[in-house]
């Protein structure tokens, strides 16, 4: 690896789970199947007998070829009794995952069938657990199926499972025995000893929970991995506080703008013009930075409009 700085985290902190490297890492890993057999045995509330040796990893991009490269996202299959379930846990997940991994899970699906086989019952079930680390609604937990406008079922095959892991780990220790919210917590803490103690708590395998253990605090005195999620922590800061300037400075120029124009109406478009004109300085300064589907999703431009200002 080249030209990344050597640094140490503070006395008594550690990377959160929650970092895409450190995530994709430990659960990504054959190695660490037992961690991840634990973690699914607490998720789907089947007893870890039930599951124990039955998990298998088949990832799309199973090795990373540098500590800078994560895919965000683990691809397993668990052979329950006489069905196979198709499990897809995703760290951080953006509507451009969640768009791909339904078609992919639908690859799978279609791959299932035999040429002439017209019985559907054969295929298994696939299960998408989109872990978040950033409040999305006011629920720990959110399952979608494939429904109609009544909200009739069509299918049970297709299941996607958000989890507010912000939610859940303020939840830990306010709603009972809940393994699913130490979990969050887990997930989401920054602080060796919390991590150590909710880990100590979550119902699993000793081996299991010794070895999540150390694989955090391996990774959390890798002083390559720390200057990168350093660096990580700094862009994400310095992203935010731009973002909440942007914000003022649109509303402000649209303002201005507005009451130039004299008008009632005048003022709402100016707002909209200031706004839009801000929305284009930020898509400028996150190219190369971010996809374009991401940066339309932040600054609310189209695809269309964020190329056309590469070539500006």
């Amino acid at each position: 690896m080249k030209d990344v700085r050597k640094e140490k985290l503070e006395e008594g902190k550690i990377i959160p789970l929650t970092y895409d490297y450190v995530f994709t890492a430990i659960f990504n890993n054959p190695e660490n199947i037992d961690i991840v057999e634990n973690f699914l045995s607490c998720y789907l509330e089947i007893p870890i007998e039930k599951i124990k040796g039955k998990v298998k990893l088949c990832s799309r991009d199973l090795q990373l070829e540098g500590k800078q490269e994560a895919n965000k996202q683990v691809d397993l299959i668990l052979e329950l009794e006489d069905e196979k379930i198709n499990i897809e846990l995703s760290n951080k997940v953006n509507k451009g995952t969640i768009d791909r991994n339904i078609i992919y899970a639908c690859n799978i699906h279609s791959g299932n069938l035999k040429y002439g086989d017209n019985s559907y019952n054969k295929i298994g079930r696939t299960i998408q657990i989109n872990l978040n680390n950033c409040p999305t609604s006011n629920k720990l937990k959110e399952t979608y199926y494939f429904r109609n406008e009544e909200g009739k079922i069509l299918s049970e095959k297709f299941r996607i499972d958000f989890v507010d892991m912000v939610i859940g780990s303020k939840l830990c220790y306010t709603d009972g025995e809940n393994n699913l919210t130490k979990w969050c917590y887990a997930f989401t803490t920054k602080k060796k000893e919390a991590f150590q103690k909710v880990v100590g708590e979550i119902e699993m395998e000793e081996k299991a929970r010794k070895k999540l253990i150390e694989e955090v605090d391996k990774y959390s005195t890798d002083e390559e991995v720390v200057a990168l999620y350093s660096a990580y922590t700094r862009q994400e800061l310095e992203y935010n506080t731009f973002m909440e300037d942007a914000k003022e400075e649109g509303l402000k120029r649209g303002i201005e703008e507005g009451l130039k124009q004299g008008k009632k109406e005048g003022i709402q478009q100016g707002i909209e013009q200031g706004a839009a004109e801000r929305n284009r300085e930020i898509a400028r300064n996150l190219l190369g930075k971010y996809d374009i589907t991401e940066i339309s999703k932040i600054t609310g431009l189209t695809e269309m409009e964020i190329q056309k200002l590469y070539k500006n």
